[in-house]
Order: C-alpha cells, then structure tokens, then sequence
C-alpha cells in the first residue's frame, strides 16, 4: 500500500483469489489488485500500520486486525486513521480468499 507495486502480493495469490470487501466481491488476481490500486490515498499521505499479531482460526484460515494512520505530507499531522480486519484462507500455499472487514 505504501509503494503501489502489488508484484510482491501478486506471488502470493492463487489465480482465482476471491476478494470480500464490504462494498462487493471480486474474482481474481487482476480484480484484487486493481481494488488495492483504488484504495491506495493519493501523494498527499503517508502510511503508517499498527498490526495485530495474526490468528490461526483453523480450516486454513488466518485472520489480523490493521490500524493504518494517514498523516499529511504538507504538515505530517495524522490525518485519520481506519481499523480493518482482515481474513485470509490458505489453499496449497497461496491466499485463495481475502476478505476485509471495518473493525471497531
């Protein structure tokens, strides 16, 4: 997310890696990684993340709660902050599902 390359993500993916959000589903590498590129904030921030240690909840699934903080780069006060909890399934060593919640 800090970057924009996605490359290093995409290595981890099964090639049909369904993607959850709360506002609608996607299929795909393609599809997951073009709704990373939306989400990402303009230049006008930076990132920072407060991770959670992540969970097994068995049947090959994982989950994590993230706090990203957006800080201003005209004036590096934090702008807003946003709590997600994500979810991930495992299938033959690749994220085969990834799923995205608002947490809090």
């Amino acid at each position: 997310m800090r970057t924009g390359d996605f490359e290093p993500v995409v290595a981890l993916l099964a090639p049909d890696v369904e993607c959850v959000t709360p506002q609608h589903s996607l299929q795909g590498v393609d599809a997951l990684t073009e709704e990373l590129r939306r989400a990402r904030p303009s230049d006008r921030f930076e990132l920072e993340f407060e991770t959670g240690d992540w969970k097994r909840l068995g049947n090959d699934r994982y989950s994590c709660e993230i706090r990203v903080l957006y800080r201003s780069t005209v004036s590096d006060d934090l702008s807003y902050s946003r709590d997600r909890s994500f979810e991930l399934t495992i299938r033959d060593g690749m994220v085969s599902r990834y799923e995205m919640r608002f947490a809090g």
